[in-house]
């Protein structure tokens, strides 16, 4: 299947898989969880979303047969559905440096100001996804945060 294929069918994906919710709900949703973060369930939350990625990866291959070991694919594939999702606005990579880089994070939008990064369940999914769709280990942390004052999130992929 070539690439554009292989979109084609993501986007279809996207549109019979995804479910509308208001971004409001969201924001206030994500906002009032942050606040027991000093509890644990931050860490309970990027386990439940790196659960998620790896079943989104998992319907993309069984149901649209969207197969890859590449790495390039693999994140243009998450470009693609982290775009569409709303959760951000700008989705980024750079493969030589194993980063991923967001701007207008919806995550970032329900905390604000934070001296820790506030997108670990961005980065649960990320490595979720990836690591399912590429059938092998790959971490993903949230090294820099919008939220901490810099210009945009940065997540650093390790293989």
């Amino acid at each position: 299947m070539e690439l554009k294929d292989k979109f084609r069918a993501l986007a279809e994906a996207i549109e019979r898989e995804s479910v509308l919710v208001h971004r409001a709900a969201l924001v206030d949703g994500y906002r009032d969880i942050y606040k027991l973060n000093r509890l644990g369930i931050d860490k309970v939350i990027k386990k439940a979303t790196n659960f998620g990625g790896r079943k989104g990866a998992r319907i993309l291959k069984e149901r649209y047969g969207i197969y890859t070991d590449r790495l390039d694919e693999g994140l243009e594939i998450l470009t693609v559905i982290a775009e569409s999702s709303r959760l951000l606005e700008v989705f980024e990579y750079d493969l030589n440096n194993l980063e991923i880089k967001v701007d207008g994070s919806i995550l970032v939008e329900a905390v604000g100001q934070s001296s820790k990064p506030v997108c670990e369940p961005m980065a649960g999914f990320f490595e979720g996804f990836l690591s399912e769709l590429l059938e092998r280990n790959i971490s993903v942390k949230e090294i820099t945060c919008k939220a901490q004052g810099n210009e945009r999130c940065i997540f650093k992929m390790t293989l």
